[in-house]
């Protein structure tokens, strides 16, 4: 690394300041570069989004008849747990991406 303080001429004084600021830059793209992956490998394990049917009518904005009547009209996948009714948001959104059947 240059010194900045033991230069006299004001030009040796920025370029030594930018080398600095060029190595730092190096440092920080290898480090963004290594946390951009740790994030692209993080978010393979990510389970897939589950909603109840309340929370995907308020996702929605619509009303839990017109949910039902959405379901029949768009096919969209139900997971039923007990009496429950569950979807996968990722499962809706293709869904709803096509014609009503």
């Amino acid at each position: 690394m240059i010194q900045t303080e033991n230069n006299t001429d004001p030009m040796e004084k920025i370029v030594a300041i930018l080398y600095q600021v060029s190595e730092h830059l190096q440092g920080f793209t290898r480090e963004f570069a290594e946390i951009r992956e740790f994030v692209r490998k993080a978010a393979g394990n990510i389970p897939p989004l589950l909603l109840d049917k309340e929370t995907l009518c308020r996702k929605l904005n619509i009303a839990e008849r017109t949910l039902y009547r959405d379901i029949k009209d768009y096919n969209i996948p139900v997971h039923k747990l007990g009496s429950r009714l569950y979807f996968y948001w990722e499962e809706v959104e293709e869904s709803l991406s096509h014609e009503k059947v």
